[in-house]
């Protein structure tokens, strides 16, 4: 079982950890599992509305779960939540009971469980990475950085092209449903 993170991720987590250096933060991982092999694509930030103290941090729901969606859309394969990161200040590098519940639940959500990361700087960055399985054990695993590490199609994005003809396509369907509804109400009918 390996992690494997596209630059960009990998970059993602450590600017969000420099960001919020005193405190707790972390992030979700989205990406695909090949293979046993963990391909994360892109790291969501916590958001805005999150909470950052020393001992603990909380994810703003809301706009994790919008950007998860947004971002998501915007590669040519389907990206999953597949994990989620966090730091603990100083050298604490085990996960807190509070963790374990969190961990929990992600694993959960995939058969194949989930992967969770810590990040330590003490004084060096330092990430460790977990495969998380049922019930909540943990194993640790070796990750590797390099988008030359991931095959092509999973970095690919959409084309712009592609995106158009989805435009026109949902354009084109909402009005044949208007002039259906139009010719509907012209008759006296009140449904289709």
């Amino acid at each position: 079982m390996q992690v494997i993170f596209s630059d960009r991720a990998y970059t993602a987590v450590m600017t969000e950890t420099m960001e919020k250096i005193r405190t707790e933060t972390g992030g979700l991982f989205l990406g695909t599992v090949v293979d046993d092999k963990w391909y994360i694509i892109e790291t969501i930030d916590p958001g805005p509305n999150s909470i950052f103290t020393v001992t603990y941090f909380e994810y703003d729901q809301k706009y994790t779960e919008h950007l998860i969606n947004k971002i998501a859309k915007l590669y040519d394969k389907p990206l999953d939540l597949i994990g989620l990161w966090h730091r603990h200040p100083g050298s604490y590098d085990v996960f807190s009971s509070t963790d374990d519940g969190t961990n929990t639940k992600f694993a959960k959500i995939r058969e194949q469980g989930a992967i969770s990361g810590l990040v330590n700087i003490d004084p060096e960055f330092r990430f460790t990475m977990y495969h998380v399985a049922q019930p909540c054990k943990y194993k640790k695993i070796e990750y590797k950085v390099g988008d030359e590490l991931i095959p092509p199609e999973y970095l690919k994005l959409k084309s712009p092209d592609k995106l158009k003809d989805k435009m026109y396509t949902i354009l084109n369907k909402d009005e044949i449903i208007g002039e259906l509804l139009k010719i509907n109400r012209e008759k006296g009918g009140d449904n289709l």
